[in-house]
């Protein structure tokens, strides 16, 4: 049996995980349930998008992942999609085209399982049509081919003409406060050609060289360096989180606040 993950924006003190966890069970009692988050911040779609975009892949092929995130925004309209050998299933809010934006969408369905309009579409029909992925049902079953879908604006670095900047953005920031940046080390090293460089941060705060770990720095130092996704995330070492003495709080960023990269 495929497994079922679940992303959301429910928080873990209200009802609603609850009952879309027993809606699954209703449909299929030896259904294989994962939790991936709940507390994406709602209306995030960068960190949504981030989540997803780097776990998925990690999850057996045929996996179903029922995302339950601004469920009523966009089109008003449920989405079923194939994307990397996994299938999507989530609101038409722009939200699908982020989770890989390297890759084009072509198998894409608007929902239609004759339910009439529910403000719990993530119980009433995105529960069901998981369900008939996971027993082996046929993606063209749940609808018709979708067309066109709704689709919001991905942060991508620029690069300035004379190729001595990078200029990218803060695309999340996770639970120590640590900044992910859309720079990777890839562009990073293509535009850098190992020469000097500056990472130029608010608070008059710059950084010249990029470190392995936490090890080859002292306690409370600013950091920088390329994170397993091999994305330039800027940190404090040891941090306590992101409400206390994380890089977030201690440089006033948020999501989408720019990071620039100035090579000699």
């Amino acid at each position: 049996m495929p497994v079922i993950t679940l992303t959301s924006d429910y928080g873990l003190t209200d009802h609603y995980l609850g009952a879309l966890k027993g809606a699954l069970l209703y449909e299929d009692e030896e259904a294989k349930l994962v939790d991936i988050v709940h507390t994406i911040e709602p209306g995030n779609y960068f960190e949504a998008a981030f989540i997803l975009r780097n776990c998925y892949q990690n999850f057996p092929k045929n996996t179903v992942h029922l995302v339950a995130f601004n469920e009523l925004a966009g089109s008003g309209r449920l989405l079923a999609a194939e994307m990397d050998n996994r299938y999507f299933l989530m609101a038409d809010n722009g939200l699908l085209p982020m989770v890989n934006p390297d890759l084009k969408l072509t198998n894409v369905v608007a929902i239609d399982m004759r339910q009439e309009k529910t403000l719990f579409p993530a119980r009433d029909v995105l529960a069901r049509a998981a369900c008939h992925l996971t027993r082996g049902g046929k993606l063209s079953l749940l609808g018709r081919e979708a067309g066109e879908i709704q689709t919001k604006q991905i942060m991508k670095p620029t690069i300035s003409p004379n190729q001595s900047q990078i200029i990218g953005a803060v695309v999340y920031i996770d639970n120590f406060g640590n900044l992910i940046s859309n720079i990777s080390k890839k562009k990073f090293m293509e535009i850098g050609r190992e020469r000097d460089f500056e990472i130029m941060l608010p608070r008059n705060k710059r950084i010249k060289k990029l470190v392995d770990s936490y090890a080859d720095v002292r306690s409370g130092d600013l950091v920088a360096f390329f994170n397993s996704q091999d994305l330039l995330e800027v940190a404090i070492s040891d941090a306590r989180g992101k409400d206390f003495n994380g890089a977030n709080t201690l440089l006033g960023v948020s999501v989408q606040n720019p990071i620039t990269i100035t090579f000699e």
